[in-house]
């Protein structure tokens, strides 16, 4: 990864190439946003927006052949490595996950119209086989109102997981940043990821009363995005202060995987609890206390 790494620092050339093969690659596109971030964060927007132009080209014509996530996350991933540069703060970063997530869904709710809206017609004609007994206990009404928030949502999840990989690229960038040029950076700054209070709240309300407005019920699941990017930060820096062992990070992503309906809302409501009374400021010994609001960039 070092020789790589150099690979792309050598110049705008260099990079560019590195990320138009990746983005070309089926499968690969998300290497492609890891190296664009890695040279925002590096050098900056002045020098990562040529990079992105030249070397998003392949995302254009994977998007021009109806597939626009390789050219949704590589802009979202710059957009946000552009943001994290400027602030030096993984709360807006984190917040800001939840706009480009309803960007996200807004565009492929446009590009992806008829595709869309089969598959959420499909998940309307089983939604009384998936709901059992609980579909007897719902008048018509209440069903018909169930159904017709089947694509809002659909959009809301589609955007959040672009959101999310946008995210996950940004982290591996970062991460790779810090190998390379700040050892530990990452590691520091990732552990004291905390919302603010207002943040959290605001993000909460969304998730609890998009439903309630029809169209709006896409904001549910991006704004559930920042909030479980927070909690696992949560684990992440409690473990690391406990100094326990990384088998417990291993069992939650394997859990996230295999449990996700269950293990989500409790990072998600871990996270939100957080954000109110900082579990980490009281189980870190004094000395190691930190302040959220800190900027924590690296050169």
């Amino acid at each position: 990864m070092q020789g790589l790494a150099e690979y792309i620092m050598r110049g705008r050339r260099q990079a560019t190439l590195v990320v138009g093969l990746s983005v070309a690659i089926p499968l690969l596109f998300w290497f492609g946003a890891v190296v664009l971030a890695l040279v925002i964060l590096r050098r900056g927007l002045s020098e990562g927006l040529p990079v992105a132009v030249w070397g998003g080209l392949p995302a254009l014509a994977w998007a021009m052949l109806g597939d626009p996530t390789p050219l949704l996350l590589l802009l979202g991933t710059g957009l946000l490595a552009a943001l994290l540069r400027e602030r030096s703060n993984w709360q807006w970063v984190a917040l800001a996950a939840a706009p480009l997530g309803l960007v996200c869904a807004l565009l492929l709710l446009a590009l992806l119209n008829e595709p869309m809206v089969a598959l959420a017609t499909e998940l309307q004609k089983v939604m009384p086989q998936v709901l059992g007994e609980l579909g007897k206990d719902l008048s018509e009404a209440d069903m018909a109102r169930l159904q017709g928030l089947m694509l809002p949502i659909l959009a809301g999840l589609t955007g959040a997981v672009h959101a999310v990989m946008a995210l996950a690229s940004l982290i591996m960038a970062r991460a790779w940043q810090a190998r390379l040029f700040n050892p530990g950076g990452f590691r520091e700054e990732f552990h004291r990821l905390r919302l603010k209070g207002w943040m959290a709240v605001a993000l909460l309300l969304l998730a609890i009363l998009g439903p309630q407005f029809g169209s709006l019920a896409m904001l549910a699941p991006v704004a559930t995005v920042p909030l479980l990017v927070a909690g696992i930060a949560l684990v992440h820096g409690v473990v690391g202060i406990k100094q326990a062992s990384v088998a417990w990070l291993i069992v939650m992503y394997v859990a996230l995987v295999i449990a996700a309906q269950m293990l989500v809302p409790l990072i998600m409501l871990l996270a939100f609890i957080d954000s109110l009374f900082d579990f980490r400021s009281r189980l870190a010994p004094v000395s190691g206390a930190g302040d959220d609001d800190e900027s924590n960039g690296q050169g």
